[in-house]
């Protein structure tokens, strides 16, 4: 999803929130100005209009400065200094004020005839729109920084997901050409010593590239699947290698169709043939395993070779 088209969702968004959630913000304070009663009314409808109304500017005065104001100021939530972040607030501040006022004038001229006709009415209206719309203001400024930091945060989770499965793309192209080139050779030798071991090699060297073409479209495959390709995949193998190259297996029951990343394992195997069994004259072992251990998945791929030089 590209920037613009988030940030239009957004506003969106935004602004239906601002349809639907005054007429519940204006009933609290509805009731406090009920409660603590004037000389207006005594009714709470007149009050509860009045609060509807007053939200309803304020509100729309925050929705303008976050969708109209800040965007044209270029300002960007995830790169703000401490001192632009007070900016921005001060924006909403006046944006607020500005809603609040011109709700004055709408309960003033429709609600409560007289409301602002005194320098004592013009003065408390100030002190509690002073205060009134700065709350609202610094709950609009902590709900719009708490979307910029969640949104930060998925967007460095869907990075570091991207990143693991690029990582996983790369293990999966890493069937080495070198295999296709002995394997052919193996294949062009046994065709005059043993015309059924030739056949046999090709046909599983067509079933594993075959395999691992469908496996690169998808991102996991059965348990079971993934082990009939390393078994073919160890049998052309040992066209090379013959009894120098031994498989052990110690795989639990029931595991067959839980689902694994596919084409993982094959460079583990392939890595063990090349260091274990191509360089020594007597071979070495494969061993696969799988079981479950706490409840998850444990598949291991090993071998009886040297391993590496602790000094290395």
């Amino acid at each position: 999803m590209s920037e613009l088209v988030r940030r239009q969702r957004s506003a969106t968004q935004d602004f239906v929130r601002l349809l639907w959630q005054p007429p519940l913000w204006a009933v609290p304070f509805a009731l406090f100005f009920w409660l603590i009663g004037t000389s207006f009314s005594n009714r709470f409808v007149p009050y509860y209009q009045a609060s509807l109304v007053l939200t309803y500017t304020i509100r729309l005065g925050l929705w303008s400065v976050t969708h109209f104001v800040v965007p044209r100021l270029r300002l960007d939530p995830d790169s703000l200094s401490d001192r632009a972040r007070w900016g921005v607030g001060l924006y909403w501040v006046a944006g607020a004020l500005v809603g609040s006022l011109v709700g004055g004038l709408i309960v003033h001229a429709a609600i409560f005839p007289g409301f602002l006709g005194g320098p004592r009415a013009v003065l408390a209206w100030g002190l509690f729109t002073l205060l009134f719309t700065t709350l609202f203001a610094g709950l609009n400024y902590a709900v719009v920084f708490y979307r910029s930091a969640v949104a930060r945060g998925r967007a460095v989770e869907r990075v570091r997901a991207e990143l693991a499965q690029a990582e996983l793309r790369a293990l999966r192209a890493q069937i080495n050409p070198h295999f296709l080139f002995n394997t052919l050779n193996s294949i062009a030798c046994l065709i005059a010593e043993n015309p059924r071991a030739a056949e046999e090699t090709t046909t599983r060297l067509a079933e594993i590239f075959r395999y691992a073409l469908a496996a690169s479209e998808r991102d996991q495959a059965r348990l079971a699947d993934e082990l009939e390709f390393l078994r073919s995949y160890l049998e052309i193998e040992r066209t090379r290698f013959g009894s120098r190259l031994r498989l052990e297996e110690a795989i639990e029951p029931g595991l067959d169709a839980v689902p694994v990343p596919s084409l993982l394992l094959q460079p583990l195997v392939e890595n063990a043939v090349r260091y274990a069994v191509a360089p020594r004259p007597e071979g070495g072992t494969v061993r696969l395993s799988a079981r479950r251990d706490a409840g998850r998945l444990v598949v291991e791929v090993s071998d009886d070779g040297p391993g590496f030089d602790g000094d290395a």
